[in-house]
């Protein structure tokens, strides 16, 4: 009998220790499939999906893993869970309504991409201002309106698309060049010496000027002296 309960305590330590253990994120993580990715580090957001449940099922689902310390009313179309390291966002996926998708945000990212007066109609303003600070309410963040992946007006987190600098690499394609004017010549010939001049433009091209061939005759010496016949 003393045998038996030792066993049944230890059972119940057990339990104990494994309930005090649970942790939401973990439990999303090890049944459903991530699907998005938005972040790095402390500010980090991750999308899961979950299949053939409803927004209120999963949630109930999720707060029985990990209670959280607001959970916002029942709704079929979006609710969140509020955790001392985390919120998480279940949304109705748009793309299949029987689907669910479960957004995991730190509380750095939902901090800084959250809406203020959003996020205010879904939580108590108490409990925001005890997770984000009272100056969060007035903060400017680069996405004013954001709800959330797949709900946010003009800003999807989930995109995953990055644009790569395109570079023009046509042969045919001219180098730029300055609009100044004006001409140089090349060539060292001096006048009269054989050697032509040519008078180049600034864009490489050069002026096909025509010289005329000297008529002038050759120059010859003198020879001085005499000579005899025979």
């Amino acid at each position: 009998m003393k045998r038996w309960t030792s066993w049944v305590s230890f059972l119940l330590i057990i339990a104990l220790l494994t309930a005090c253990g649970a942790d939401a994120g973990r439990y999303i993580k090890d049944q459903y499939p991530l699907v998005s990715v938005d972040g790095k580090g402390s500010n980090l957001s991750k999308v899961y999906l979950v299949e053939n449940k409803s927004v209120p099922a999963v949630a109930a689902e999720i707060a029985a893993k990990e209670s959280p310390k607001e959970k916002s009313k029942e709704s079929d179309d979006q609710m969140f869970l509020v955790y001392n390291d985390k919120v998480i966002n279940v949304q109705k996926d748009p793309s299949e309504s029987k689907n669910s998708l479960v957004q995991i945000d730190s509380i750095e990212y939902a901090k800084s991409h959250y809406d203020s007066s959003f996020l205010q109609g879904y939580l108590t303003a108490t409990l925001l201002q005890s997770l984000f600070g009272g100056g969060w309410f007035n903060n400017k963040r680069p996405y004013d309106d954001y709800r959330g992946y797949t709900r946010t007006p003009t800003y999807n987190a989930g995109s995953g698309k990055a644009t790569t600098p395109t570079t023009d690499v046509s042969k045919d394609k001219q180098p730029t060049t300055s609009d100044r004017t004006g001409s140089f010549k090349t060539g060292t010939g001096t006048p009269n010496s054989g050697s032509s001049s040519t008078t180049r433009k600034n864009d490489g091209s050069t002026t096909n000027k025509v010289t005329k061939p000297s008529t002038s005759k050759p120059s010859t010496s003198k020879k001085t002296g005499s000579f005899k016949r025979r």
